[in-house]
C-alpha cells in the first residue's frame, strides 16, 4: 500500500485534494495529513512516503484556535519540508499544489513550472510536477490526475 503525505493548511483545498486522491488510488493508498511546516517536518523524520502532495504556503505551527498560535505564515513553508527531506538523505515523489504563479526561491521568482527541475536538482528529490490550484475549479483534479499517473 502506498504511503501519501498531504501537506496542506486550507481546508476547502484538503477536502478537495483528499477527495481527488481517494478517488484515484481507491483504496489502494494510506493517507495521511498535516497542515504546517513544523507537523510536516515531524511527519518526514518519522516516516517515509511513496509520494508528497506538497503546499509551498504554509503556517509554521498547527495549532487549535486563535491563529496567532500558528505561528508566521510562511511564503516558502514547502521548501522547508524539501530541505528536511534532504537532511535526512530521503528522496520522495513530490507535487507541488500552490495558489501561486511563482515561488521565491533563493532570493528570486520561480516560475511555477519551472520549479519542479529546480527544486529537483537543489533538494535532491524528485518533484514529478506542480499544480497552480484555482478555488474548486474541476482543472485541479484533471491535473493532479495527470501527474499521479505521471507518478505510477
Amino acid at each position: 500500500m502506498r504511503k501519501i503525505l498531504l501537506v496542506e493548511d486550507e481546508p476547502h483545498k484538503k477536502e478537495e485534494l483528499t477527495a481527488s486522491l481517494q478517488g484515484f488510488f481507491a483504496g489502494g493508498a494510506e493517507l495521511e495529513h498535516v497542515d504546517s511546516v513544523s507537523a510536516a517536518y515531524s511527519a518526514v523524520s518519522e516516516r517515509d512516503y511513496d509520494l508528497i502532495i506538497l503546499d509551498m504556503a504554509l503556517p509554521t505551527f498547527t495549532a487549535e484556535g486563535d491563529a496567532a498560535g500558528r505561528g508566521y505564515d510562511q511564503a516558502q513553508g514547502g521548501v522547508e519540508v524539501l530541505r528536511a527531506l534532504k537532511s535526512r538523505n530521503l528522496r520522495a515523489k513530490i507535487i507541488i499544489i500552490t495558489q501561486y504563479p511563482d515561488i521565491t526561491f533563493g532570493g528570486k521568482r520561480l516560475k511555477l513550472t519551472e520549479a519542479p527541475k529546480v527544486l529537483s536538482r537543489r533538494y535532491n528529490q524528485d518533484v514529478v510536477g506542480s499544480v497552480l490550484y484555482k478555488y474548486r475549479s474541476p482543472s485541479n483534479h484533471t491535473k493532479l490526475t495527470a501527474l499521479l499517473k505521471k507518478f505510477l
